[in-house]
């Protein structure tokens, strides 16, 4: 696949302490100040390091954001593996659980969201967002096979299927905040949608 000839380099891999400090501070301050009108100025003085610092490791707003939308999917994956992890779920609740993962995980603001899908056009984190749904697809598809004795044949298609709905539901509320009800119905929804598209035979399992 052709490079994205507007896509900012990756961020310098800081190999001392205080380097790493300073990366930190850096995407800390990004995430608090997370506005599609924010400068690279201001998320140095929220930092507290100069502007000089903050190029040395991002050479520009996008790289800053493309890191932090890394990062997310990581933190996504992570969170998913801890709830299918969790003994004795059902498949509804499970569905739930990593429904509302998606629309509010921890520490994850909807400001900070809608930042990201406004900033990071997906070429600028395509690797990570690859390994994310590789890993969401294989790994739920995984765990679904375990609660029926025959999984349906085409179970991987029907979770491709299941992400795309919450894909959709959370891109649209943060790009249209004015229309998204507020999260607790989004996930309702998301989960709804989820298990309607699993179909009976594996909702209620």
């Amino acid at each position: 696949m052709a490079r994205d000839s507007l896509r900012p380099r990756r961020a310098r891999a800081p190999n001392r302490r205080d380097a790493r400090e300073i990366v930190e501070a850096i995407l800390v301050a990004a995430a608090d100040l997370a506005s599609p009108e924010v400068t690279t100025n201001q998320i140095a003085t929220r930092a507290g390091v100069g502007i000089a610092s903050l190029y040395r490791y991002f050479p520009d707003r996008g790289a800053i954001f493309a890191e932090l939308s890394r990062r997310l999917h990581r933190k996504f994956v992570a969170q998913m593996r801890e709830i299918l992890a969790q003994p004795g779920l059902t498949v509804e609740e499970a569905v739930r659980r990593i429904c509302k993962a998606a629309v509010s995980g921890p520490g994850v603001s909807r400001e900070l969201r809608r930042c990201l899908n406004l900033l990071v056009p997906p070429s600028w984190s395509a690797e990570s967002a690859d390994e994310t749904y590789a890993a969401t697809v294989a790994e739920t598809v995984a765990w679904v096979s375990t609660k029926v004795a025959i999984p349906p044949a085409d179970l991987a298609e029907r979770m491709f299927a299941a992400i795309s709905v919450v894909r959709g539901i959370v891109t649209m509320a943060m790009l249209y905040p004015r229309w998204a009800p507020p999260d607790e119905r989004l996930i309702e929804l998301a989960s709804a949608g989820v298990l309607a598209v699993l179909g009976d035979d594996l909702a209620s399992r």
